[in-house]
Parts: structure tokens; C-alpha cells; sequence
């Protein structure tokens, strides 16, 4: 059937994006510690470079994956993590066209850290030395519209939504009185996460305030694919 044809291509190409790292990182036959191969901002360019790869549609050819997990089972030292939304259209790996062992994932509703986010990640920097924190809130996000209209409404939204409602809402309170748009509230959710990572202590108030550690924003467009990184 045509649909299973597709499903496959669809499958085929993902797969390729997810398994091989990029070239650089392909020649280690072991992964070696995330913070000693380069500074967070250079750790950022190289995720945006895998970015700009994903809009030119630009990935690389499905091999090496048996020889890849085979490194990887000792121990892992992903350069980056990502925050991002548990939307099924928002697939970091596919989007920064990373590989096995490159990113260290965090995905839920809204994107927006809680306790057990926030020691996720904690354990992403200080057991496997990564530098780099990404947060990717991204257009048309179901989680911070739901939110938006249950403040403008005042209506809370039934359990368990009122969970990721009591997250959100300080963040985009403001957006909602003064009529903002959605992609405004995206944003504003975005920075509030971003300032909560920025502020948990110990590990990653210290490594920031350090500048061991740094944690920025994305807004991730669906249509074309863009991430831009958010002031």
C-alpha cells in the first residue's frame, strides 16, 4: 500500500538522522568526555550547523550504526541536551541531525523543567560532562495555547493537565493580559524555563555562574524546520 511505502522512506530516512553521528564524531572509537572537546558556545554552533544540514535536507547515509552502539555501551558523553516539547512533530535528533550518543533528551508538554526534568538533566552535566543545555519550545504548541486559554477563560484545565498549567502559567501570565500572541507566549514560556535551569542549584546555577555550563532558548518553526535561538 502506498502508506506503508511511505512509513517505510519516512522510517529509512529517520533512522539514517538518528544512528550516525557527524563525521567528526564518527572517527572515536569511544566516546570521549563532552567537556573536554570544546566550550559551550562552540558546542551551540555546532548544533545550529546540524540545524542548517536538517533545512538543506542534508543527512548523512545510514552506516556505521552497529559499529556506533557498540561504542556507545560502556559510556555515553552526549555534547548537548535538549529540553523540548513531547510533540510528536518536534524530533531534536532529527532536527540538529545528530546521532547515537550526541544529545541527552528531555521531553515533556510544554517543555518546561519540573523536579525530576531539572535532575535529568543534572545528571547529563555532572556524570556525563555535558556543556550545553538547549530549550526548544516551537510553533503551535498544544501545551502553552491550553494554558493560555485556561487563564484567559479562568478555567483550570482537568488533572492531570493542571500539573503542566501550574509550570507554564507564571510565565506567560503577563502575554495573556496584555492580549499577546501565541508564538509571543511560546517564547515567554521558553525564557521562563531557560530561568528556571539557569537558577536550580547546585549543579546548574554553579556551572553556569562558572561558565562551565550554558543554557539557552529555540523557538523551532514546524513549516520550514528553522530553529532560532531566543535572546
Amino acid at each position: 500500500m502506498k502508506y506503508e511505502i511511505d512509513r517505510g522512506s519516512f522510517l529509512a530516512g529517520s533512522l539514517a538522522a538518528m544512528s550516525v553521528a557527524l563525521p567528526q564524531r564518527a572517527k572515536s572509537a569511544a566516546p570521549a568526555p563532552a567537556g573536554a572537546e570544546a566550550s559551550p558556545e562552540r558546542l551551540l554552533g555546532e548544533l545550529m550547523a546540524g540545524n542548517k544540514r536538517f533545512l538543506n535536507n542534508d543527512f548523512p547515509n545510514f552506516s556505521g550504526l552497529a559499529q556506533k552502539r557498540q561504542a556507545l555501551v560502556e559510556s555515553q558523553a552526549p555534547f548537548a541536551a535538549v529540553l523540548s516539547c513531547s510533540d510528536s512533530r518536534v524530533i531534536p535528533n532529527l532536527i540538529f541531525v545528530q546521532g547515537l550518543g550526541d544529545l541527552f533528551i528531555a521531553r515533556v508538554a510544554g517543555n518546561y523543567p519540573d523536579d525530576l526534568v531539572i535532575g535529568s538533566i543534572e545528571y547529563a552535566v555532572e556524570h556525563l560532562g555535558t556543556r550545553l543545555i538547549l530549550v526548544l519550545g516551537h510553533q503551535g504548541c498544544g501545551a502553552v495555547q491550553a494554558v493560555y486559554q485556561s487563564i484567559q477563560t479562568k478555567k483550570e484545565l482537568p488533572s492531570h493537565l493542571s500539573s503542566i498549567e501550574r509550570f507554564i502559567a507564571p510565565g506567560i501570565t503577563d502575554v495573556v493580559a496584555s492580549r499577546g500572541t501565541a508564538k509571543e507566549a511560546v517564547l515567554a514560556n521558553v525564557r521562563a524555563a531557560v530561568a528556571a535551569l539557569k537558577s536550580a542549584p547546585p549543579v546548574l546555577s554553579q556551572g553556569v555562574e562558572s561558565g562551565h555550563l550554558l543554557i539557552v532558548g529555540g523557538y523551532y518553526y514546524l513549516g520550514s524546520g528553522q530553529v532560532k535561538l531566543i535572546e
